[in-house]
């Protein structure tokens, strides 16, 4: 949470879409597998289009999370660009994050694990404030 760089704040929260996409892939159900496949499919959009804004930043010397403050000046369309992608990566609707995690939630419903569902949704809101400190 006190990370100062911009990469490790992605980095870690790829190991809790990893969990969350787990999620599915526990009910052993249709759904779960489908809800599986649509988080990895908008997973890995994410977490492509993260990865190719983060070099491109640094060309421009954004190297620490305090840096992204002037790059709405210096480059308006990355930072755009950037900023929807952390908010989709935070699961804010009604973008592709939360339609991923909301596939993923309801599928543990739909399975009967009422306890993973809860604790997916509580961690999930507690990464939207790490998450949202990058956009």
């Amino acid at each position: 949470m006190a990370q100062t760089k911009v990469k490790r704040p992605l980095a870690h929260s790829s190991i809790g879409h990893v969990g969350y996409i787990r999620t599915g892939f526990s009910c052993g159900t249709i759904e779960g597998i489908q809800s599986l496949l649509i988080g990895i499919f908008i997973y890995a959009s994410m977490t492509i289009d993260a990865f190719a804004i983060v070099p491109a930043l640094r060309q421009t010397r954004v190297k620490y999370i305090a840096d992204l403050g002037a790059l709405a000046k210096t480059n308006p369309i990355s930072a755009m660009t950037f900023s929807i992608t952390m908010f989709s990566y935070a699961g804010i609707p009604p973008l592709a994050g939360f339609c991923s995690k909301f596939y993923l939630f309801f599928a543990a419903l739909g399975c009967g694990a009422y306890f993973l569902a809860p604790v997916g949704v509580v961690t999930s809101v507690i990464g939207r404030w790490a998450a949202g400190r990058l956009p």
